[in-house]
């Protein structure tokens, strides 16, 4: 029996330092600077209002006197600037400087907060908040596309998702004190949290990588956006984030319902962010070991699940509580999948650009309808609506993980 076959006996049977040697490595960034600048780009500015808008919402909702389908709209106008931004930068973001692109539009979101932090009126809000998408999207645009640079996409698809937890779990403390002194201070701090986020993209990479060796793994295959894959993962995109905001937008005033005050909400709120960092420590583990069909489908049946409970709560503070628990440890570690998969089907990063402008129409569509529902029907008629999504979701991520394993066969 020669090295090779026993080093593999070993890795099968659970003998030998091989496996622990293999964990660690899958657990350690392929590059640390790539993996800051990523996160601060796409997340730290791309989807930090999406963060925090059950917060925003709710400061929005008292501040002005509006009510919730108001309050919705507000939050969709915004997310519909990321998402064009977003959509319109992804075929051309194998050829664009992607540093440059993130930097311009951190600072036109950063400039929109500071200058909606100064407005009374809501119809000045109405304006100025896609032009704040707008920005943001360019930033969200560069940062995921940087995921398909790679060599194990997974893998800093996980760790930007543990820096997205780490940051959830600041500014949840931050912002449920900042929501209660008003919705301009929250502006104001959403800014500057930005501002903080912009400094990690001056290491994000311009262009491209041009040397990624294809495995069983990783294929790092060439699919377009017009391919069936990349059309069903955009759509997969798209339901997994409606599923996902039209809780998260209401999740403060469903919490008020059952008998949590704001400070409460918020402390549970980073409670379970602390949680939350299982979700994608376990992806970033995990990696390809187990390919994606099982990690999907275990993630999108569990945030579907999360979501239905936390709209069904009526007035159980158990319910509500166990649900709020589930909120980030479920939707991270289905997120770092989804966004390795979208990188995996095109090594340009033409199809996982162009995801989170889907998972941002998602988004954008959410709190809109979900608040219009429960004006008309309540929170429980949301919940029923809710149960389709999930099924949705499912058959929409299917197609391109067979996509990508007949490459493979």
């Amino acid at each position: 029996m020669n090295k090779m076959q026993e080093n593999i006996m070993e890795i099968e049977l659970g003998g030998g330092d091989a496996p622990q040697r293999s964990i660690w490595k899958q657990a350690k960034p392929e590059d640390w600077g790539m993996l800051f600048a990523a996160f601060g780009s796409a997340y730290g500015i791309g989807l930090l209002s999406m963060l925090l808008l059950p917060f925003l919402i709710g400061t929005t909702i008292t501040g002005l006197g509006i009510d919730e389908a108001q309050a919705g709209l507000l939050g969709t106008v915004e997310f519909v600037g990321v998402m064009a931004a977003s959509l319109v930068a992804a075929p051309f973001i194998g050829k664009l400087p992607r540093r440059n692109m993130a930097l311009v539009g951190a600072a036109i979101a950063i400039l929109g907060n500071v200058i909606s932090s100064f407005q009374t009126s809501y119809e000045m809000l109405i304006f100025i908040r896609p032009i704040v998408g707008i920005g943001a999207g360019l930033a969200l645009a560069a940062g995921n596309a940087t995921v398909a640079n790679a060599r194990d996409p997974e893998r800093l698809a996980g760790h930007m998702n543990i820096l997205f937890v780490v940051l959830m779990l600041v500014t949840m403390n931050i912002f449920s004190r900042l929501s209660e002194l008003g919705y301009q201070e929250s502006y104001m701090g959403l800014a500057v949290t930005m501002f903080v986020m912009a400094l990690f993209i001056f290491k994000l990479p311009q262009r491209a990588a041009q040397n990624l060796q294809a495995t069983f793994e990783h294929p790092h295959a060439s699919r377009s956006l017009l391919s069936m894959a990349g059309f069903f993962m955009l759509v997969a995109m798209f339901f997994f984030a409606l599923r996902d905001t039209m809780a998260w937008a209401f999740v403060e005033r469903i919490g008020g319902n059952v008998g949590y005050s704001v400070e409460e909400i918020g402390g549970l709120l980073s409670l379970q962010a602390v949680l939350g960092l299982l979700g994608p420590i376990v992806a970033s583990i995990v990696g390809a070991r187990l390919g994606y069909k099982i990690p999907l489908i275990t993630g999108v049946l569990a945030t579907g699940t999360v979501t239905y409970s936390i709209l069904m709560s009526g007035n159980s503070m158990v319910m509500y509580t166990s649900a709020v628990m589930g909120i980030a440890i479920t939707y991270f570690f289905t997120l770092s999948y989804l966004t390795a998969l979208a990188a995996e089907l095109d090594k340009e990063g033409r199809i996982v650009a162009a995801s989170g402008s889907f998972l941002i129409a998602g988004v954008a569509v959410g709190p809109a309808l979900s608040g219009y529902i429960i004006v008309h029907g309540g929170y429980a008629l949301t919940g029923w609506f809710m149960i389709g999504i999930p099924i949705l979701t499912l058959m929409a991520v299917l197609v391109p993980i067979y996509s990508l394993r007949s490459k493979t066969e």
